[in-house]
């Protein structure tokens, strides 16, 4: 009996590992991280940019690698569980063909981070300024995550925001070039700023 239970989680192992693995290839994540070698970036700030790229490029292989089991973080209690904005992206993303890649622009960032840092030492949240230079950019920011996967798919999914409006700005053919910030934040632990443009 206990050979038998032995083979039995064995199996299991094997099965779940299979169905759960994410499967991006080396081409594939190199397509995507188009700020690899921006030394000054954070691998956060890298991450952010790949994994947005890696739903631009890829929509079906993100959905199956990145969307399906994803649920929000432990420490949000995985308030996406019955989220009908994952299902709205899981739709979005089952009829999507891909898309140019962002691609890393300094001026962006610079602009990013000037507001992440506003934003991080007073505590404010959304996207009035104080002191940072207004630019023609779109902006997506985001607060209290601190990897960059769960601040890319809190933009994608776009939990309770009915106009979707991080999520069009992130997944539109408009947008050429990105540049993205996170800064430490007194409220929010993080605040992650994105300012993309044509």
């Amino acid at each position: 009996m206990p050979q038998m239970k032995k083979y039995f989680l064995i199996l299991f192992l094997v099965f779940y590992a299979s169905t759960h693995a994410q499967s991006w290839t080396s081409a594939q994540l190199a397509q995507a991280n188009t700020a690899a070698n921006v030394a000054y970036l954070s691998n956060v700030e890298k991450e952010c940019i790949m994994y947005i790229n890696l739903c631009r490029l890829y929509p079906k292989d993100f959905l199956r690698n990145e969307l399906l089991n994803y649920y929000g973080t432990y420490e949000s209690d995985y308030y996406l569980k019955d989220s009908e904005y994952r299902q709205s992206l899981i739709d979005f993303l089952s009829n999507s063909a891909s898309m140019n890649a962002l691609s890393f622009n300094d001026v962006l960032y610079r602009n990013a981070l000037c507001f992440a840092k506003e934003q991080g030492a007073s505590g404010e949240t959304g996207h009035d300024r104080r002191h940072c230079e207004e630019g023609n950019y779109a902006e997506c920011c985001s607060y209290g995550l601190s990897k960059g996967k769960d601040i890319a798919l809190q933009l994608l999914i776009d939990h309770d925001v009915p106009s979707l409006g991080h999520r069009n700005i992130c997944l539109s053919n408009r947008y050429t070039k990105v540049g993205v910030a996170v800064q430490p934040h007194i409220e929010w632990e993080t605040c992650a700023i994105f300012e993309f443009i044509w």
